[in-house]
């Protein structure tokens, strides 16, 4: 009996739970996630950190405040943040700056939240996450860095390199048929930290090919592995240039035209091989290589069978082909100077002189400036040009405005001189003025004793004083003569 009573007393229990819990079993919650643009930042940098409180319903109002160690992370702004909202926002995105101030880890959070939902103003329940951020010194970031530049396979597809790879053998060989255009290089990192370049699918041409692929690790330090692929070349065409041998190339895909270039072939020894001709300067190019690997243009004259490398020098408006000069210009010395990494050979102002004439010709004529001979390759013409290395700019020489200029720089400098020496001379006329007056001056002063004057002025002196003495006789008679009153002499 008391189990029948016991189980309808526990079914009522549960319903009046259910219905009178009602408004709790639904009530609204909410979410507040903490998240930062990065977790390990070095001391002195920044940290962007993000806070975002989200609810089921809309919000209406909310507030929290950030947390965080103060002796590791520094706020740039205030912490505390109260928001309100408009009956259809669920969300709010708050971002905070922290600059980094001291090594290890702070926890950022939120702390005294609550907030309420728009609807009867119910009272949100709400969970709340946090973020780590870790400061690190810039030797403890590097130190840290993967320092595996590794390669964990390489291979060329289709085909065997020898040896067989290994991580530490750094220089591979792979020979191909001579049909062979193309070939795809392919490798593994050990490290996924690590990065490479090098691999892909290349253009080949008969001979050697050399390929090179860099592995950087984390930490910056790089290892390079070297492919050497020989493509067979049944006939090849071989030249001496300079004691090393290049090899002519037959394949024009590997070959890239200059500016002004356009692609034909030409025959060389009885094979014809891709070439590139400018119709402006009538120039022939075809491609050489040496067991490099790298193909360059060669200028090919058919004369005499020749070679000349080609090179541009390209400045802003002008593109030269540099060439040996005909005739050197006065007072100018060859040299060697780098332009674009080439090396090329050039004219420099030869500042024989001295003094002024020499300061005066390394102001005009310069210091970073120079003549090189060449080619237009855009107009034809072949003349000098004056190259700024300062400005990196090439210009057309004009050697009569040049001598020009020389010239009146140099009657400029004659007429400095001659004001120059003419000053000199008022100045040394002025000069010994002073001090014949200066003598003067001393002589009266200096000979007051009469034993220091010359005879002649001894002979004037002796004049004076005697006519002095004379005076002073005179002058002592009419003093002892009595004196008569004109009264008693009007009497007598």
């Amino acid at each position: 009996m008391k189990k029948v009573i016991k189980i309808p007393g526990i079914v009522m229990f549960l319903f009046l739970l259910l219905f009178s819990g009602k408004e709790n079993l639904y009530a609204a919650s909410a979410n507040i996630s903490v998240s930062s643009n990065k977790t390990t930042a070095v001391v002195g940098s920044t940290v962007t950190v993000s806070v975002r409180i989200s609810s089921s319903q809309a919000l209406g109002s909310w507030e929290y405040v950030i947390s965080y160690d103060s002796s590791k992370l520094k706020l740039q702004s205030d912490s505390k943040v109260v928001g309100y909202g408009d009956g259809s926002q669920k969300s709010s995105t708050e971002t905070f700056t922290f600059k980094v101030i001291a090594s290890g880890t702070s926890t950022v959070g939120v702390q005294g939240y609550g907030g309420y939902a728009w609807e009867n103003l119910e009272e949100l329940s709400i969970s709340a996450g946090s973020t780590r951020i870790t400061g690190v010194t810039q030797a403890e970031l590097e130190a840290s860095y993967s320092k595996n530049n590794n390669l964990s396979s390489l291979s060329v597809k289709d085909y065997n390199i020898s040896p067989e790879f290994n991580k530490d053998t750094l220089e591979y060989s792979v020979m191909v048929p001579s049909n062979v255009e193309k070939v795809t290089i392919e490798g593994a990192l050990e490290d996924r930290k690590a990065s490479a370049t090098g691999f892909g699918e290349f253009d080949v041409s008969e001979g050697e090919n050399k390929f090179d692929i860099v592995v950087t690790a984390e930490n910056g330090s790089q290892k390079t592995y070297v492919v050497k692929l020989n493509v067979q070349d049944e006939n090849p065409i071989e030249t001496v240039i300079d004691g090393i041998t290049y090899t002519v190339v037959k394949r024009g895909s590997t070959l890239t035209a200059p500016s002004t270039f356009e692609a034909t072939t030409q025959m060389i020894n009885g094979i014809e091989v891709p070439a590139f001709k400018s119709s402006i300067t009538n120039f022939v190019l075809v491609g050489l290589k040496s067991k490099e690997g790298t193909p360059r243009l060669y200028i090919y004259n058919e004369n005499d069978n020749s070679y000349t490398l080609y090179r541009e020098i390209k400045t802003e408006g002008t593109l030269i082909f540099p060439t040996k000069a005909k005739v050197v210009p006065d007072n100018y010395k060859k040299v060697k100077i780098t332009i674009n990494d080439e090396e090329v050979e050039a004219y420099e102002y030869n500042n024989t002189s001295s003094g002024f004439i020499k300061k005066l010709n390394a102001a005009t004529n310069g210091n970073g400036f120079y003549l090189i001979y060449g080619v237009n390759v855009e107009t034809g013409e072949e003349d000098f040009y004056q190259f700024d290395a300062k400005l990196n700019t090439l210009s057309r020489y004009n050697k009569e405005l040049i001598d020009t200029l020389t010239k009146e720089n140099k009657n400029f400098l004659m007429i400095i001189i001659v004001l120059s020496v003419e000053t000199v001379v008022m100045l040394l006329i002025l000069l010994v003025s002073f001090v014949k007056r200066g003598k003067r001056k001393r002589r009266k002063n200096d000979f007051a004793n009469f034993d220091d004057f010359p005879e002649k002025e001894k002979t004037n002196k002796k004049e004076v004083i005697k006519e002095e003495n004379q005076e002073k006789k005179e002058n002592k008679k009419d003093e002892n003569k009595p004196v008569v009153k004109k009264e008693e002499k009007k009497e007598k």
